[in-house]
């Protein structure tokens, strides 16, 4: 679990997606973003999750990498849990 869960928005519009731990966001990185959506930030956090799961990298840097690859591409809602 992460110290602060993120809030992100899904695909489907005014749908968002909390995400509070390291599989949870492996997951949304490898299986639920968007492919047309990639690019350097995206590939950064891609790297760094995958690094932190495999205990290579912290967990905050993980969850930092993941926020931002949401904010470049505008998905970021914030770092409060949202139901």
């Amino acid at each position: 679990m992460w110290n602060e869960p993120i809030t992100i928005e899904s695909r489907q519009i005014g749908k968002y997606i909390t995400i509070d731990s390291m599989e949870r966001a492996a997951h949304h990185v490898l299986q639920e973003w968007p492919r047309e959506q990639s690019g350097e930030t995206f590939e950064t956090a891609k790297r760094v999750l995958l690094d932190a799961y495999e205990g290579n990298a912290s967990i905050e840097s993980a969850r930092s990498a993941l926020i931002a690859a949401a904010q470049r591409k505008r998905e970021y809602f914030s770092s409060k849990r949202h139901n």
